[in-house]
């Protein structure tokens, strides 16, 4: 799976979790504060656009993103990619931005 289909699939979670929190009735704080500002209608609404239509538009979204350029074959090549074990790229131990330059020691980084 890649990142947007899980991201899709967590903002349909939480679209889901605030849906079912409007309609049980249980408020928590941001509601009461649009309800007490706004009043209860407009309230309501801008408490149902912020955390339940975004989240569902972003789930839409992301997951059409995600099954878009959803590749199988990268995916196959991936898991069953064949181990190659070569040890001569291991031999020398020196990382290589060790190596200074003895020409050019105006600028030393990290120093």
């Amino acid at each position: 799976m890649n990142n947007a289909i899980i991201f899709g699939l967590f903002a349909l979670y939480v679209a889901c979790v605030s849906l079912y929190l409007v309609l049980s009735g249980a408020q928590d704080a941001l509601l009461e504060l649009l309800r007490k500002f706004w009043g209860r209608t407009l309230g309501h609404s801008l408490y149902f656009v912020c955390n339940v239509a975004l989240p569902v538009l972003i789930c839409v979204l992301c997951i059409g993103w995600g099954v878009r350029h959803f590749d199988v074959t990268s995916e196959y090549a991936q898991i069953n990619a064949p181990l190659h074990l070569d040890l001569e790229n291991y031999r020398d131990l020196t990382p290589p931005h060790s190596v200074i330059d003895p020409d050019n020691l105006d600028v030393i980084y990290g120093a």
